[in-house]
C-alpha cells in the first residue's frame, strides 16, 4: 500500500513536471528536468498540498506529534526523519510536520532533499531521461 502511494504521487509528479515543462516552453525558457522537480515540489509544498494525489488520513494532531517527535533531534537526522515520513504516509503528511516545525532552513533543506529523492524515483521509474 505504501509503495502505491509513493508510485501515485511520483505519477502525478511526472504529470506536474510535464506541465511544467509546457509552461517553460511557451515562455522560452529551458531548465533541467531536477530543478524544475525541486520547484514541483516547493510550489505544492508551500501553496497547493491539497492538490496532492494522496492524502494522509493522518490528522493535523498527528502531523505535530510527527514534528515533535522530530524536532530534537540533529538536523541531518530531522530531514532524513521528514523524508522517510513523506515516502511512508504520503508528501502531504510530511509537508505538514516540516510546517509545524516553523524553520524556514528545515522547511527548504527538506524540500530539496525530497526534491531530490523524487528526482531519483522518477530516474529509476525510467520515466526521465538523464
Amino acid at each position: 500500500m505504501v509503495q502505491e502511494s509513493v508510485n501515485e504521487e511520483i505519477k502525478w509528479l511526472e504529470e506536474q513536471l510535464e506541465a511544467k515543462k509546457k509552461e517553460l516552453a511557451i515562455g522560452g525558457v529551458e531548465k533541467p528536468e531536477k530543478e524544475m522537480v525541486r520547484e514541483v515540489i516547493k510550489d505544492v509544498a508551500a501553496k497547493k498540498p491539497q492538490l496532492l494525489p494522496t492524502q494522509s488520513v493522518l490528522s493535523d494532531d498527528a502531523a505535530k506529534k510527527a514534528a515533535y517527535n522530530l524536532k530534537e533531534k540533529e538536523h541531518q537526522q530531522i530531514i532524513e526523519g521528514l523524508i522517510s515520513l513523506a515516502f511512508a504516509q504520503g508528501l502531504a503528511i510530511a509537508v505538514k510536520a516540516v510546517n509545524h516545525l516553523k524553520n524556514p532552513h528545515l522547511l527548504d533543506e527538506f524540500h530539496d532533499a525530497l526534491a531530490d529523492k523524487y528526482y531519483e524515483k522518477l530516474l529509476a521509474a525510467r520515466k526521465l531521461k538523464i
